[in-house]
Parts: C-alpha cells; sequence; structure tokens
C-alpha cells in the first residue's frame, strides 16, 4: 500500500472544520469520511451511531459490502466482540483491534468465522467511541486486509489528533437534535460552541448567532454588525478584508490567501476570523439560502493550554522558534514579537520562514489556525 500523505497542520485544520462543519449539516458527514477515505485508499470505514429512534446521517460506511451491512444490522451487531468492548472502552481513545481481542480468541468466534470471514472483511483494525451517552454511542473505525504497520500507526495518530474535535462537535449535534423545535432550534445549534460563531447568509449579513457571538457583539470591541447586519471590525482595512475573505470563502475559492483575517481590539491582542463554507445547514430550522459561510471568531488568549508547546514538540521547533510562535499565534505582530525577544526584524523573519518550512504553516494565520485545531493534551 502507498505511504498515506503527512498529517501536515493544514490537512489536520481541514479535517477539523469538517468535524464541525458535519455537526451542523449531518449531509457534510459522508464527504468528511470520504477525505479520510482518500488519505488511506481502500480503507474501510465505519462510522456508526448505536442509538434508539436516530434520524440524522451519522452512519456512514466506505468499501463495506452491503451484503455484510446487512448481516451486521439483522444479527452480527449482537455478537460483535468489538461492540462488547464499547461500554468499558475509554471515550476518545483510539484503540488497536488486537488488544479488545486477540487473533487467536476472534477466529473462534461465530462473528468471525460466519461473519467477517465470508465477507472479506478486514482483520486488523483500530478507531475509537467517540461519544457514550444514555441515548445511545457512536463509533468511528478502521480496518484493513493487510497489517501494514506503518499505516496503522499513522491512522491511531489521525484519530488522536481528532478525538477532542469528535466530542465537542457531537455534543453541538446532540444539542440540535434536542432542539428541533419551532424557535428554539436557532440558538440551540451554536449556545454549546467553544468560541463565537454567526452563519453568514450569501449577503454576509448574520442569519443566527451563538450566545458568546452576541456578548462579543455586545462588548463593541473586536467586531460589531452594521445596520444591515453584517460583521465590521474597527478598523475599515479589516471590514474590507473581512468582507473579500467571506465572498472568497462563499465562492470557495481554495487558492484564495484571504481565508481569515485579524480583527484589532482595544487593549488586547486581536481576535481571529476563521471561515468555511457551509454547503445546507438544513433540518434545524436554520437559513437554508445557497452560499452560506461559517464564521468563527476566536480569541488567541484562550489559545488551548500547551497548544505552541504540542506544535514545538510534533514539529521539532527550537526553544527561540517557540517562543516565537507563541508570540505569532497571540496576535502579536512580527515586528512587536522582534522587539520583545531582544531580536531584529530581520531574525524574526528568517526565524519565522523556519517555523513555517517545519509546520508547513505557509501564512501566520495558518499557524494561528493550527494552534486553534490542536488537542487539549497534559504535556507535563
Amino acid at each position: 500500500m502507498p505511504s498515506p500523505q503527512p498529517l501536515t497542520p493544514m490537512l489536520v485544520a481541514e479535517l477539523v472544520g469538517g468535524i464541525y462543519e458535519a455537526a451542523l449539516d449531518p449531509l457534510l458527514w459522508r464527504p468528511l469520511v470520504e477525505r479520510i477515505e482518500a488519505i488511506y485508499p481502500e480503507l474501510t470505514i465505519m462510522l456508526f451511531s448505536h442509538e434508539a429512534g436516530a434520524t440524522d446521517e451519522l452512519s456512514v460506511v466506505l468499501n463495506y459490502p452491503e451484503a455484510a451491512l446487512r448481516d451486521y444490522s439483522a444479527y452480527y451487531f449482537s455478537n460483535s466482540p468489538f461492540v462488547d468492548f464499547v461500554p468499558r472502552n475509554q471515550v476518545g481513545l483510539p484503540t488497536r483491534s488486537e488488544t479488545i481481542i486477540s487473533k487467536a480468541e476472534l477466529f473462534r468466534t461465530e462473528h468471525y468465522n460466519d461473519f467477517m470471514r465470508p465477507h472479506r472483511l478486514g482483520l486488523h483494525g483500530c478507531g475509537m467511541v467517540l461519544e457514550r451517552e444514555p441515548e445511545g454511542w457512536a463509533s468511528l473505525s478502521f480496518s484493513d486486509q493487510k497489517d501494514d504497520v506503518d499505516r496503522r500507526a499513522h491512522q491511531m495518530a489521525l484519530l488522536g489528533l481528532l478525538a477532542p474535535h469528535f466530542a465537542r462537535a457531537l455534543k453541538l449535534r446532540r444539542a440540535m437534535i434536542a432542539a428541533r423545535t419551532p424557535g428554539t432550534a436557532q440558538q440551540a445549534v451554536f449556545d454549546g460552541w467553544a468560541h463565537a460563531a454567526f452563519v453568514l447568509d450569501a449577503e454576509g449579513r448574520v442569519a443566527t448567532m451563538n450566545r458568546r457571538a452576541e456578548a462579543l457583539v455586545a462588548s463593541c470591541n473586536g467586531i460589531t454588525l452594521n445596520r444591515l447586519g453584517q460583521p465590521r471590525s474597527l478598523d475599515d482595512r479589516c471590514s474590507r478584508a473581512l468582507d473579500t475573505a467571506i465572498v472568497h470563502c462563499r465562492l470557495q475559492l481554495a487558492d484564495s490567501a484571504l481565508n481569515g483575517v485579524m480583527l484589532p481590539r482595544e487593549g488586547r491582542t486581536p481576535l481571529h476570523a476563521m471561515l468555511w463554507p457551509l454547503a445546507s445547514v438544513t433540518g434545524f430550522g436554520l437559513p437554508t439560502a445557497p452560499g452560506q459561510v461559517l464564521l468563527i471568531v476566536s480569541d488567541p488568549e484562550d489559545t488551548p493550554p500547551g497548544a505552541v508547546t504540542w506544535i514545538a514538540r510534533r514539529f521539532g521547533l527550537s526553544p527561540s522558534e517557540e517562543k516565537l510562535a507563541d508570540a505569532v499565534v497571540a496576535g502579536v505582530p512580527l515586528s512587536d514579537a522582534a522587539e520583545r525577544l531582544g531580536i531584529q526584524l530581520s531574525t524574526a523573519r528568517t526565524r519565522l520562514k523556519a517555523i513555517q518550512a517545519k509546520t508547513g504553516c505557509h501564512r501566520q494565520l495558518d499557524l494561528v489556525r493550527l494552534a486553534m485545531s490542536v488537542p487539549g493534551i497534559n504535556l507535563r
């Protein structure tokens, strides 16, 4: 099998964005799973929700025979050793299949002999429980026909990076399912979001926003709404840049250099505005006009603890590079960061280029996006 593409910052950021988009629009779960399969061609993937009365699309399978899926639903779900393991497995913990049941034990089971073997299902798997609630549980699993050590290690690493984002996205999904009643759905969609969140229509006007966004707008420090309901910065140039970024995002111009904007604040580090296109958010009482954009405004002062340290360890940054990366992620202009660190601006530029080369982040914004996407881990 060919080696999987490296887990670059931009790849991880793309998948993280896809997770949150799918939480808003269940029709996007399948494109997310297809994107993962593109990393591991021919991989059997199951994103599956086991819950009573489930009506949304959190059940996506790729490279899984239809006959096997029918047999699984009709009977073999009940005797699967992997399903039996779910109540005991820690949520969000990537696990290899052989740690659940050894091959020798598996080969003696009805599940293997009457189901996995006839349907030629791969033995070499890994996966994790995404959520476990009284209403049911959800899981994501991968399986291969061959035991490719490097490929499986790559899959385990990817699952570890995505685990915290799946957890947050599925909490949001639960809130939306519970709130599918007229007049309350729009607000419930976003109230559990960790950052200020806006859905913008094709004209760039706010269609709905969460409570964090309402509080941010009310503070009038960093972002406001004009009389048309369009987001505006305190700086006119930043407002124009935000408008351009929204248009480029809505048109899904992948090569655009403007997929995010810094929003200055008085007396504090700038806010970071990042955008994703939303194909649709139907089914939750939200606006359904084409060209919608999801705008997330994050505060760099709330960057996940240890994020820059994680980046430094993951990509081999030197201590001096880590200090500069920390300043950049906090929204400090490069000239100010150079002065703060006691180095020349030319040295800071050279150091930043080295950081970008190591992380694959071609712009400062990409580095910020990476820091906001890393898992909340304990680095001690």
